[in-house]
């Protein structure tokens, strides 16, 4: 069994987590009875106008859930503003809480999944599920039946579609023609063939996040960010991480950082060039970020001439429901998992990001295929996003001593492959985007302020985490903001930005071809003797 590199993780843990948040409303019961007293009554009064039928229900005009006809008949229309009466006090009764703030925040977090599990369109009073079943003379309902029992049978955490083999890599997604031109314990190397006639020198290195799959950036020919990349005249190469396995236990934010200096040296090596850009995103611009501090540090700063991190959190102090949800005990326990597993598997990382979003990646899931009796849609996107991976136990280590610590706000305070980090010391120019509505990296934490060196360019688009990135030329609804960063705020950024219509994509490879070099005739790759990209190691389960 894998062990701690310090050795076994203590069976006790510290803190009560979301149990001691509950304590603590129990507790304020007896400290604030005219404080729930006051909540009590403000929702009977809600549920008195609910009853007959005049309760506010604006709120939901945009909520997808609700949006057949059929909520406007009496019956339906009276479960939900039932339903709306306990939720439309909440705020004030959450905010009069004499509890700590992380304590409101789980309590928060409690009360929307709450929400999202007791919302009618879980029940039968759902016209979209009565229309169903009498339409199938109740197959529908059968049908839902079984695929609840087959997915409890199979341990699935909640309603997945089933894979089918309309989307394959290689044919479907990830299809950008290349190479793998180096294979290595942590990652294999891939090239992409050019596809202009004229190329910049310099190399473009991608970094990829260790968790989930590298081919969201290469999704589909229309929305690539590879494929554009490689038709403005980048020559690009990209790490794929390897799935790792309980023998991988050890493999912590260091043996990342050095894996991704040897694909640049390789990348280097393999375009004939003396410098390349580097592109990291999200938890792999972390591993970016700290190969460049660690360049700084050690002295080797002559192979990069920019960078450039996409929903990257260089604060590393995320206020997200999942980070105020997992305090000290939980954490705790997550350590003995991991260390006793040797990683974190892929269904509870899963999981967890499902419970961000439980309305829309749990609940209206699971009445598609249990209550609807359908098979969810099949798409590119949720294809990529039920390819979870697995995250060695060290790696785990790592990023929850960069969630408790913020290290990289305190210059030396983390030692990375024996030299002390410091993100200020880096002078390379850099790119940034952040996605405003952004619920795993809020864009606050991404902006780069004082903590990186150098000349810095923000952007900010209006989109989430996945969709900010899967933004191609041409969308109708793209919009960002753009502007220089400075030492102030990011609030200050937001005020002095300017907007721009259209896709973030070309602002980005404007400013990276700039950096790339001048134009050369493209090279024409060879086998590399490891096979086509997307390679074998996306592949691995």
């Amino acid at each position: 069994m894998p062990e701690h590199p310090q050795g076994r993780l203590p069976t006790s843990t510290v803190g009560g987590d979301l149990s001691s948040s509950l304590l603590s409303l129990l507790r304020s019961l007896i400290r604030q009875p005219c404080h729930h007293a006051e909540y009590v009554r403000n929702s009977l009064g809600k549920v008195l106008l609910a009853l007959q039928g005049r309760l506010d229900l604006s709120p939901l005009d945009d909520d997808p859930r609700f949006a057949h006809p059929d909520w406007q008949r009496p019956l339906p229309q009276r479960a939900l503003q039932l339903w709306q009466a306990w939720q439309q006090p909440l705020a004030d009764w959450l905010g009069g809480l004499d509890v700590a703030e992380h304590e409101r925040a789980q309590l928060r977090w409690l009360l929307d999944q709450l929400a999202a599990a007791a919302a009618p369109s879980n029940s039968l009073l759902n016209p979209e599920v009565l229309d169903a079943a009498r339409q199938s003379r109740g197959q529908s309902l059968c049908r839902g039946g079984h695929n609840l029992w087959h997915d409890l049978a199979s341990g699935r955490p909640f309603a997945q579609p089933n894979l089918d083999t309309s989307h394959l890599l290689g044919r479907d997604i990830a299809c950008s023609p290349g190479q793998v031109v180096a294979r290595h314990a942590e990652f294999e190397l891939l090239c992409y063939q050019p596809l202009t006639e004229r190329v910049h020198g310099k190399p473009l290195l991608i970094v990829p996040p260790p968790i989930n799959r590298f081919y969201l950036l290469d999704l589909t020919p229309d929305t690539s960010l590879i494929r554009y990349a490689l038709q403005q005249g980048l020559q690009v190469y990209l790490i794929s991480w390897r799935n790792p396995n309980p023998s991988h236990c050890n493999w912590g934010l260091g043996r990342y950082v050095s894996a991704s200096q040897r694909a640049l040296n390789e990348c280097l090596l393999h375009s004939a060039s003396s410098q390349a850009t580097l592109t990291g995103i999200c938890s792999g611009g972390l591993i970016a970020a700290l190969l460049c501090a660690w360049q700084q540090a050690s002295g080797h700063t002559q192979q990069l001439s920019a960078l450039s991190l996409l929903v990257t959190p260089l604060d590393t102090r995320l206020q997200t429901d999942i980070m105020r949800l997992s305090g000290p005990a939980t954490r705790q326990r997550l350590r003995q998992r991991v260390w006793r597993d040797g990683y974190l598997d892929a269904r509870s990382s899963g999981a967890a990001f499902g419970r961000m979003r439980p309305e829309q990646l749990v609940w209206t899931p699971a009445v598609t295929r249990y209550a609807l009796g359908k098979e969810l849609e099949q798409s590119p996107v949720t294809t990529w996003g039920h390819d979870h991976t697995r995250l060695p136990a060290q790696l785990v280590e790592d990023l929850l001593d960069l969630f408790d610590r913020d290290p990289l706000g305190h210059p030396g305070s983390l030692q990375l492959n024996g030299e002390a980090i410091d993100l200020g010391a880096v002078t390379l120019p850099s790119w940034h985007l952040a996605a405003r509505r952004d619920h795993i990296v809020p864009w606050q934490n991404t902006y780069p302020g004082t903590r990186l060196g150098g000349e810095k360019v923000f952007n900010l688009c209006h989109s989430g985490h996945i969709q900010g990135l899967l933004c191609p030329p041409g969308h109708p609804r793209a919009h960002f903001l753009h502007g220089a960063a400075s030492n102030n705020s990011a609030e200050h950024w937001l005020d002095t930005a300017e907007e721009q219509r259209g896709s973030w994509w070309p602002a980005w490879t404007d400013w990276l071809t700039s950096h790339s070099g001048a134009l050369v005739d493209a090279p024409v790759h060879a086998d590399g003797g490891h096979g086509p990209a997307p390679g074998q190691y996306v592949q691995q389960q």
